[in-house]
């Protein structure tokens, strides 16, 4: 028996020793084969997208994130793809890459993108740029040239000059960045600066690297001056350069649409052809033709394309647009009832509400927005790809909701507070305030901004009193130098019944601070409340001449 045993006990050490060198022999090998897959998957993407394979290119670069969540190079691949269909995905991809490394290349990255996919003023780009305005990033030329680029979009030409300027300075190098600012030059209203950069531009004409870049500046610059015969030559010049793009192209068209040129016809049949066999180049024509006053053309195109083609999400919205241009409600109807668009069918459903709203069935289209929201999940750019839309079909109800879905998902957003707060405002709506603060204090523990004003509003809607009353006298403890927090806690004692207290708070900060609107009124309170009723009528009349009220705070004024 003990001899068993012995063997017993000599075989499973040797069957423990079998799987631990299998453990150290297999464990690195499938590491190894894990990433060889992993590089392979992205090789091919990357070789893919090269040869204008996007969809071959996107089935690889997702196989690479499968297998590794964190590949930087996939994601930034599956972004310029979703870039080339005009997909909002772009913005979540550009956010996660963001997110993962939050580098200020990559946070201005995603500032660019959201020129793109966002109307004016552009909150997130705004927001981006300002909290990089206050670290090394403004050492990088690119941080200066996306600052360009958002001043150049909201037309705030001496703005982006300067910006221009920066990044030269920062890069004296970079060709670029000189024929960007010579770009700029075009936009003067001074005869000598005008020329000047004209005749830069028509330097850079002459390098092939930028004469493409050069070509669009002048081209422009004549369609500006409304100079076709010019813009034309200009054009042909840059369709003749390897750099020419499918945009130069449609640029192209427009030219020969507006001239009348017995060319057109033939010129746009060519472009549709290059296009037809491409879902994202497809959807650009669709756009233009769209935008150009030919939406009925542009339907009945994308209605003839194979159905493989048709069947691209890109080419779906492109259709769904054109034909809500053409006002064909029924159509449309029709068109966005079944199927799927894949990661765009929230657009799917947001024209199919659009289309029974518009034929009068306000409670089908309430429901189909609902079920759009509800199909954009939690997804950053596509929630708003929903906003834009509200703000396009005039959904006053719609947009309010999408803002505090908004609010409660990405809460450190801060555009996204900053607009509801506004609205909020704007509607006397305190209670919303209250909401927002208390959403922003989790997001941002460390604030006393946020703590102040969710104790602040907490007073005014006397909800929640005792909590309110103990953070007001935490942050004062903490910070008594702060005017807007001496404020809230003398208000929060003034509630206790405690208003000599609650006074001697109040005349510790200087007279000029105290004569500002939002403080003298709660100073003129606590001088009422204790007898001075001159210096409190003073008071008052400076905070009914500040800005506009909450209802609880007009309440404290015709109180008095």
């Amino acid at each position: 028996m003990s001899e068993n045993a012995a063997n017993w006990k000599k075989w499973l050490l040797v069957i423990t020793m079998v799987i631990a060198a299998a453990a150290l022999l297999f464990g690195p090998a499938k590491t190894f084969y894990h990433r060889h897959k992993e590089n392979r998957s992205l090789t091919l993407a990357k070789s893919f997208f090269d040869k204008g394979d996007y969809a071959n290119a996107a089935l690889s670069a997702r196989q690479a994130l499968l297998l590794n969540p964190t590949n930087a190079a996939a994601g930034r691949l599956m972004a310029d793809l979703a870039d080339l269909s005009q997909s909002p995905a772009t913005l979540d991809w550009r956010r996660q890459l963001a997110e993962a490394a939050p580098t200020a290349e990559n946070k201005l990255k995603l500032a660019e993108t959201g020129l793109r996919y966002q109307s004016r003023p552009f909150p997130l780009t705004a927001q981006i740029l300002q909290e990089l305005a206050a670290t090394a990033a403004t050492n990088l030329a690119f941080f200066h040239v996306v600052a360009a680029e958002h001043a150049l979009a909201l037309r705030h030409l001496d703005a982006a000059e300067k910006q221009l300027a920066a990044a030269v300075t920062l890069d004296p190098t970079n060709r670029l960045y000189q024929l960007n600012l010579a770009m700029v030059g075009l936009g003067s209203t001074n005869a000598a600066t005008l020329d000047a950069a004209r005749a830069q531009l028509q330097a850079f004409v002459t390098d092939p690297h930028y004469s493409a870049a050069a070509l669009r500046a002048l081209l422009a610059d004549r369609l500006a001056h409304d100079d076709a015969p010019a813009a034309r030559n200009y054009s042909e010049q840059l369709l003749r350069t390897t750099q020419a793009t499918l945009s130069d192209r449609l640029q192209h068209l427009a030219i020969l649409k507006k001239i009348q040129s017995a060319d057109f016809a033939a010129q746009l049949d060519a472009v549709q052809q290059l296009a037809a066999t491409n879902a994202p180049a497809a959807a650009q024509v669709a756009m233009w033709m769209q935008a150009s006053g030919l939406a009925t053309n542009a339907v009945q195109w994308l209605s003839e394309l194979p159905k493989n083609l048709r069947s691209q999400p890109a080419v779906q919205l492109a259709l769904a647009a054109a034909s809500e241009t053409t006002r064909d409600w029924p159509a449309l109807r029709q068109f966005c009832a079944g199927g799927s668009w894949n990661e765009l069918d929230f657009m799917r459903l947001a024209f199919l509400s659009h289309a029974w709203a518009q034929l009068g069935e306000t409670g089908v289209a309430r429901v189909n927005w609902h079920a759009a929201v509800d199909a954009a999940g939690g997804r950053f750019g596509a929630l708003a790809s929903l906003l834009e839309l509200t703000a396009r079909w005039r959904l006053a109800d719609e947009r309010q909701e999408l803002f505090w879905t908004l609010l409660q998902k990405f809460p450190r957003e801060r555009w996204i507070s900053v607009a509801l707060e506004e609205q909020c405002y704007r509607t006397g709506d305190t209670a919303g305030l209250r909401r927002i603060y208390r959403q922003l204090t989790t997001a941002f523990p460390n604030s006393v901004e946020f703590k102040n004003n969710l104790a602040y509003t907490s007073l005014l809607l006397r909800t929640n009193l005792a909590e309110a009353e103990t953070l007001a006298a935490r942050l004062y403890a903490q910070m008594p130098d702060n005017p807007t927090v001496a404020s809230t806690h003398a208000f929060a004692l003034h509630l206790q019944g405690r208003d000599a207290e609650g006074l001697a708070v109040m005349q510790k900060l200087n007279r000029t601070t105290l004569e500002q609107p939002a403080l003298a009124l709660h100073f003129g309170v606590l001088l009422a409340a204790t007898g001075d009723s001159a210096g409190a009528q003073r008071c008052f009349a400076l905070a009914r001449g500040g800005p506009g009220l909450l209802p609880e705070e007009n309440r404290l004024l015709d109180g008095h």
